[in-house]
């Protein structure tokens, strides 16, 4: 029997591409941008270390912590900056991507429906009163996950987009964008000032010992 040609390969793929239930992928797809990273964060720290990281994790999941209060806590708790930035974008990306495709399924979500509903009227509410974002579009977005004083996050930067009326592509692009520029600007200053700090002993004894190793 003749080998298949690439053609056919191709086109049996995108056939059972195209069977496949979209819900499926569209909730397996961020589970999967976030779950895989994880793992190889998971396998490049000690395991204290990786605690430490998975809880400060949750806390900027939970209001009011945000990504300009855990990372410097990570750092001092002496995470790698390089790992704490990417941890925490690493939250907003997957979230901002099933935003992006579950759109239409969030405000029916039991519990969480009502929450979104006044997430996206509080979006809509901080548009309305800076006007002058709307003329920027995708830095618009840019800068809602970027500025945490914008209300940062994937979620937020999503409903941002889908308000102005970006596309799905051009969306997540702003988050994956904002979510970089921001945790790993952040994540360089907060490491440059410990350093800082600890060259010149200007912390208390019990925090250096902690955050600089003497």
């Amino acid at each position: 029997m003749p080998p298949a040609s690439l053609s056919g390969i191709k086109d049996a793929g995108k056939e059972a591409y195209a069977r496949l239930p979209y819900r499926v992928i569209a909730l397996l797809v961020p589970l999967l941008v976030f779950l895989l990273p994880l793992a190889l964060i998971a396998a490049t720290l000690p395991w204290n270390s990786f605690l430490t990281l998975t809880g400060l994790m949750v806390a900027y999941m939970l209001p009011p912590a945000g990504k300009e209060t855990v990372i410097p806590v990570g750092i001092v708790l002496g995470i790698p900056w390089i790992t704490m930035a990417l941890a925490i974008a690493l939250i907003d990306i997957a979230t901002g991507l099933f935003m992006v495709l579950n759109f239409d399924l969030v405000y029916r979500l039991p519990w969480l429906g009502p929450f979104f509903v006044r997430l996206t009227d509080s979006t809509r509410d901080f548009l309305n009163d800076h006007r002058w974002l709307k003329g920027m579009w995708f830095f618009a977005v840019v800068l809602m996950v970027m500025v945490p004083v914008f209300g940062s996050g994937g979620v937020r930067g999503s409903l941002a987009g889908k308000l102005l009326g970006l596309g799905n592509p051009l969306t997540f692009a702003a988050v994956v964008a904002g979510a970089l520029i921001g945790c790993f600007g952040i994540a360089l200053g907060s490491d440059a000032i410990l350093v800082y700090l600890c060259a010149n002993g200007s912390l208390p004894d019990n925090v250096l010992e902690l955050a600089c190793g003497t």
